[in-house]
């Protein structure tokens, strides 16, 4: 039967491959890939501690980070994998803030590259992306230079697109890009990228938790400064859900923009809540002390907002101290304003307009710095009267206003091109998919050839399936016994560490150690592993034996009971060897050891067997600690050993149509009120303890 086999199937493949040479596979394949000469291209491997260390430093864990950046220069096998911890040390310094170390390694980064000859390799490509990277963030977090941030950044994203695999970079330099157009005010292009950020994480997959809740708030903060509230509470309402995966850095950014939006409104009881609790997350994290100072910014500010500017003196100076040491000019600029807005507040007007002289508003300043400026003057010019110049302040603010309304409708403008450009894309694609159907009709009829032999070969296969069937079962039964000599053998070395252990403590504590029982304790124990069955009898006194010596590590106040009811034949009930001892060993360990000793109460287990039904219950009770409450508990060796023996053994017992075994484990109320736990394992009468090979077993 092998040869008709053997020609039937080689028919089937020269139809099949006939029919699929028919097909035009450069359709097929720009729809399944998009970019064909990108799609087999892989990025080169990073250095493990270079992804280690930038694991720890997204987690906060900048002692750890450093630690990976100074091993991995120091075994960098090439000026290039050296230069890849650079940028991570550049990086570890921009998230502290240290402004002349980031300068420093950035510049020695920025010469290497310069001294490259030739065509750059893709990981010196990478190195060029990093490079421009960093210096848009540092203009846009450090400095507040918006051009020369927008400058770096867009050529970045230009060198990234030559590097279609690392995705992660075009991610963040959307994003990057997406928060500098908001901080110039034009918030049509910010939301803009945040969009392209959007499809571009959903076209590669890349839709996690991190990146989604990046996306969310960055869209949510846009529309605040557009002052489209409605539209960021939907944003907010998405990002707070994964509020309790946020790290450190997350919670900050998560938490000062929501309180500025709230602040935003006018609503300042609930941007305070915002910023107070941002305050308690970090205040206690030296690795956020740059965080910490610019929420104290926006407390001084709220704190002055609602009648309490004695809470925002001292605050003041800290972080105006803080931030000149740091020269950051944005803080440094918000913080002048809030001087002005606490003069005003102490009716000192000639105070405020000193100081609002001496500060002018830069050209360069970001929209919403320059508002929060222009409503403070207003309050001066009509604290002073000064009439003339409150009506020419009011006109700049409403022309500013107006700008950002503008963009608004720029924004809404945008969304709608948006949806006709993914709408002519679709049909383009519909399109394509259209003409690859129509070369695909031809071939049904080959297809459909293809489908009889494939019926034929199928039904071939299953009458050579039923030959094999028989042996198949009888290795299935081979397997399945291996499968439980395996786990049994798990039992000796766990219980001989639990003994030892004992031992040693005990000798450490100075009391007498008798190896002697010990040994034929392990001896017995030894002989155990390799039964399968045992009788009740035989299992309680090996209980008892260990139970013995096992009170000398428990206490004086350990007790143990055996209570087998009269019409249970200890000696005639059968079970896996070693499985009530399993549950005793993990009573002693995990419950009475771990409660400490109480004045006039004893610690017990209690072995107890009753008849049930057509079985023997078999009860292992103590008043140790017991379960814990409403948290998931990790299920120890010995109890994994016997749900695992119990589970091949019922599979096994199917077959027959046997009582399944069945074990609980729960918590227990003494009658006196103590509690403890309970394990409870229920032995039928007829019921194979052995697993069967070849379809034939018998009883020890």
């Amino acid at each position: 039967m092998k040869k008709p086999l053997a020609l039937l199937l080689a028919i089937a493949v020269l139809a099949l491959c006939w029919m699929l040479l028919s097909v035009d596979h450069s359709q097929v394949a720009s729809l399944l890939m998009g970019q064909g000469r990108y799609a087999m291209q892989s990025p080169p491997p990073m250095p493990d501690g270079y992804v280690s260390g930038a694991e720890a430093l997204r987690l906060g864990r900048r002692a750890d980070a450093r630690r990976c950046i100074d091993a991995g220069m120091a075994e960098a096998s090439d000026s290039d994998e050296y230069y890849c911890y650079q940028t991570l040390l550049a990086k570890c310094y921009f998230s502290s803030m240290q402004s002349d170390s980031f300068l420093l390694v950035h510049h020695r980064l920025a010469r290497y590259l310069q001294s490259l000859q030739g065509s750059p390799t893709p990981l010196q490509r990478l190195l060029q992306v990093e490079c421009e990277m960093q210096r848009g963030v540092y203009e846009t977090k450090m400095v507040g230079r918006m051009d020369s941030a927008l400058d770096h950044s867009l050529r970045a994203l230009s060198l990234a697109s030559q590097l279609p695999f690392y995705t992660d970079n075009r991610l963040v330099l959307l994003t990057n890009l997406a928060d500098i157009y908001k901080q110039m005010g034009r918030y049509d292009a910010s939301v803009d990228y945040y969009r392209r950020a959007m499809e571009l994480a959903d076209s590669v997959g890349a839709s996690d938790d991190a990146t989604t809740l990046l996306l969310d708030m960055g869209i949510a903060s846009a529309y605040a400064a557009m002052g489209s509230f409605e539209q960021s509470a939907v944003w907010w309402q998405r990002a707070q859900q994964l509020k309790p995966k946020m790290q450190p850095a997350d919670l900050f950014y998560y938490l000062n923009n929501r309180g500025n939006d709230y602040y935003l409104q006018e609503r300042y009881q609930e941007s305070l809540l915002c910023f107070t609790e941002l305050d308690s997350l970090i205040a206690s994290n030296p690795d956020m002390t740059w965080e910490r100072m610019f929420a104290h910014c926006n407390l001084c500010d709220l704190y002055i907002k609602t009648g309490r500017p004695e809470l925002a003196r001292s605050m003041l100076d800290e972080t105006e101290q803080f931030f000149t040491a740091q020269q950051q000019l944005i803080p440094l600029y918000y913080l002048t304003t809030l001087r002005i807005e606490l003069a005003l507040a102490d009716h000192r007007p000639d105070l405020a307009a000193q100081i609002a002289s001496q500060n002018p508003t830069p050209q360069w300043m970001i929209p919403e710095q320059k508002l929060l400026r222009q409503k403070a003057q207003l309050r001066l010019y009509e604290q002073t009267g000064q009439w003339q110049l409150y009506a020419r302040e009011q006109q700049d603010m409403d022309r500013l206003r107006d700008s950002i309304a503008g963009d608004n409708m720029k924004m809404r403008f945008s969304e709608t091109l948006m949806r006709y450009e993914h709408q002519k894309q679709m049909l383009d694609k519909q399109h394509q998919i259209e003409e690859v159907q129509l070369s695909l009709r031809w071939a049904g009829a080959l297809l459909l050839a293809a489908v009889a032999i494939i019926v034929l070969l199928v039904v071939l296969t299953i009458l050579k399936q039923r030959e094999r069937r028989l042996k198949e079962q009888q290795m299935r039964s081979s397997i399945a016994a291996l499968r439980m000599e395996t786990v049994r053998n798990r039992i000796t070395p766990h219980f001989i560490s639990n003994a030892l252990t004992a031992e040693m403590l005990a000798q450490m504590q100075g009391r007498t150690v008798s190896l002697d029982p010990l040994v034929q304790l392990l001896h017995r124990g030894i002989e155990f592993t390799g039964v399968e069955q045992t009788t009740l009898q035989s299992e309680l006194e090996f209980i008892a034996f260990y139970c013995s010596i096992e009170s000398r590590s428990i206490g004086p106040d350990f007790g143990y009971e055996q209570l087998v009811a009269p019409d249970v034949d200890a000696a005639s009930v059968m079970l896996p060897s070693m499985t009530i001892q399993i549950l005793v060993e993990n009573a002693l360990k995990h419950g009475l050891k771990a409660k400490a000793p109480q004045p006039g109460q004893r610690r017990t287990v209690i072995v107890r067997a009753t008849r049930q039904d057509k079985g023997t219950l078999v009860e292992v009770i103590d008043n140790g600690v017991g379960l814990p409450d409403n948290q998931q508990w990790g299920e120890h060796t010995g109890l994994r050993v016997v749900r695992q023996t119990l589970q091949m053994l019922n599979e096994q017992n199917k077959e027959m149509r046997n009582e399944p075994m069945r074990f609980s484990l729960s918590n227990y109320r003494h009658d006196d009120g103590q509690t403890g736990c309970r394990a409870t394992i229920f032995l039928p009468d007829d019921f194979e303890y052995r697993l069967t090979t070849g379809g034939t077993s018998q009883r020890q």
